[in-house]
């Protein structure tokens, strides 16, 4: 009877860890899959392509990309693939100064749609409060980045980082003179927050040198301003180009 009692005990044991085996499997599965594999975080900002024509008209941008433009370029980007921007010639020109206010959607839709083949964010959502707040959720093309942008310092990224890599972050963020200012609140790398130490300000600072990479990769940009209004509008004043042209360099 006692060895009977001693069995079914070992049993349930057995049951009982492989439920626990199960959900830590399930759980590092999940935090896994939140890094790319699922969507990044939703703000609830969803644009049309009339916020993207809106946007590109308060711009005043026409583009050209081997020799496609309007409704032809439009059709040929729905099936793009990514490139790399080593391989393309980009001619920028006619610069003017431009102010103007873009609402979330606007924003958004321009920053998806002005170039998906390019950019290194897929499926991103901008959105800003009238305290001044900014929020911004992506999946970035870590392997991209690297690339094209931070080759020279790739190797120095304290974490190791995946291909692909779901991020949030949210806090009070400008740009003065072509200088990135922030005070972050929160900065999440999929279901994971990033460590604390990561967010104090010598490692923010360093953050604020390496992300304008990211816009004066256009020749001559020059962001006098970029803020927030009462209305939650992004509020741009600063020089930028009227005409891009994308060709592809011959080998």
């Amino acid at each position: 009877m006692v060895g009977v009692i001693i069995n079914k005990e070992k049993g349930n044991l057995k049951y009982v860890l492989l439920a626990v085996f199960v959900l830590i499997l399930v759980s590092v599965s999940w935090v896994y899959a939140s890094f790319s594999l699922l969507g990044p975080k939703d703000l609830g900002v969803q644009y049309t392509h009339e916020d993207y024509l809106s946007a590109l008209e308060k711009t005043g941008m026409q583009i050209e990309y081997e020799g496609m433009t309007g409704e032809e370029l439009e059709e040929y980007k729905k099936n793009a693939e990514k490139k790399s921007i080593q391989d393309y010639n980009f001619e920028f020109s006619e610069y003017e100064r431009k102010e103007f206010t873009l609402t979330a959607e606007e924003s958004t839709a321009l920053l998806n749609e002005i170039a998906p083949g390019f950019w290194w964010f897929d499926d991103l959502q901008v959105k800003a409060s009238p305290d001044g707040t900014m929020e911004g959720s992506s999946t970035a093309d870590i392997k991209r980045l690297k690339e094209d942008l931070y080759s020279d310092v790739a190797g120095d990224v304290p974490l190791p980082l995946p291909d692909r890599l779901n991020i949030y972050s949210k806090g009070q963020i400008s740009v003065t003179n072509n200088q990135l200012n922030g005070e972050p609140e929160e900065f999440n790398l999929g279901a994971i927050s990033l460590p604390g130490k990561y967010m104090e300000e010598e490692s923010v600072s360093v953050m604020e040198d390496y992300f304008p990479r990211i816009y004066t990769v256009v020749p001559g940009l020059e962001i006098t301003s970029l803020t927030s209004n009462s209305d939650g509008e992004f509020v741009f004043d600063g020089v930028i180009p009227q005409k891009v042209s994308v060709t592809k360099k011959q080998i």
